[in-house]
């Protein structure tokens, strides 16, 4: 997908979000690891803030995870910057503006190592 898919994608689950509500403005705030994301949605009316309210569908919300995995790639690719969030506020108007988070989480990290069970368990075990 391009930027501009991307973004349409990324739109679609606010867009649902506000359905049958009033709002000034409306907006997602998600958290990026390595393939997945974490996504609350916001909106605003007369300086009344509503989080998390309500949900857009599943299939909408994994395609917009899906295209904001793929913008994260893309960007990594273009610009050599990987972004750990987006904060994506859309207008009444149409207009929306994109803010980028590449501030790694505090702790996280990444890794394409694989543990067996047995080794998560006595992991666990190791606590005690």
């Amino acid at each position: 997908m391009n930027f501009e898919e991307n973004y349409k994608k990324i739109a679609e689950p606010i867009l649902e979000f506000i359905t049958n509500s009033s709002w000034d403005i409306a907006g997602s705030k998600t958290k990026i690891l390595e393939n997945m994301t974490e996504t609350g949605y916001w909106r605003k009316k007369d300086k009344v803030l509503y989080e998390n309210d309500k949900f857009p569908s599943l299939e909408t919300e994994i395609a917009a995870s899906k295209a904001i995995i793929s913008l994260r790639d893309n960007l990594l690719a273009t610009i050599g910057d990987r972004i750990w969030g987006l904060t994506f506020t859309l207008y009444p108007d149409g207009k929306f503006n994109i803010e980028y988070d590449y501030n790694k989480p505090e702790g996280y990290e990444e890794t394409d190592e694989t543990i067996s069970m047995d080794e998560a368990i006595k992991g666990l075990s190791d606590f005690n």
